[in-house]
């Protein structure tokens, strides 16, 4: 039985209502986003629509919370099959819309439980412009099974790479960054089901996402 694979990137809290601080962790899902206005969703970093982060992320798990920004799903009551690529379109422009600049960004898509998270793929994407420019991404994943529990998880990272740091865009009408993936619902089997060794965030990064 085919499932909804179209998470749409949220703020928190969403619908939004107006600028908020940055959070380390939030929310996806199939609602499709219809607010006209972009706000600032980090106004602990700057005083500019949507979200900046940092260049210079180390991978999915780093621990500055400026350097990154995850999503998650919420969790699956039954199996569920990932086939095929998952696609990430990302609305984001360089910061200050610097055309001189070319951005490095990469995206992890994750299978996660509670805090615990493994890495299904990622993909990463040079661009550079002078406005909002929609970046995608294509995730190799193959067939995957997320046991009942679990959720899909979603990381963007500027690379040290980049010229500088990065605008990301979502939740808003305009521009709606989501992921996309082909999925069904499937019977549990001890064959299928996606449980190989789970990846822990660090401790630091712990504390970071349950304190903050």
């Amino acid at each position: 039985m085919p499932v909804d694979g179209t998470f749409y990137l949220h703020n928190n809290p969403t619908p939004p209502l107006g600028d908020t601080s940055s959070q380390p962790v939030l929310p996806m899902d199939p609602v499709m986003p219809a607010t006209p206005v972009l706000y600032n969703y980090d106004v602990d970093r700057d005083g500019s629509p949507g979200l900046v982060i940092a260049r210079g992320g180390s991978g999915p798990y780093e621990g500055d919370p400026t350097k990154y920004q995850a999503w998650r799903a919420a969790e699956f009551s039954g199996a569920v099959v990932i086939d095929g690529d998952a696609k990430v379109h990302l609305w984001s422009a360089m910061k200050d819309f610097n055309s001189s600049n070319v951005g490095v960004v990469t995206v992890y898509v994750q299978d996660c439980y509670g805090w615990s998270c493994v890495e299904l793929g990622s993909d990463t994407v040079t661009k550079g412009g002078s406005s909002w420019m929609l970046l995608t991404f294509s995730v190799p994943i193959g067939t995957y099974t997320l046991a009942p529990g679990h959720s899909l998880g979603l990381v963007v990272v500027v690379d040290a790479s980049s010229d500088d740091d990065m605008w990301f865009a979502y939740d808003v009408g305009p521009y709606r960054s989501r992921v996309a993936v082909n999925a069904s619902a499937a019977a549990l089997t001890s064959e299928t089901a996606g449980l190989g060794t789970l990846e822990f965030w660090p401790l630091d990064v712990l504390a970071r996402l349950l304190f903050a």
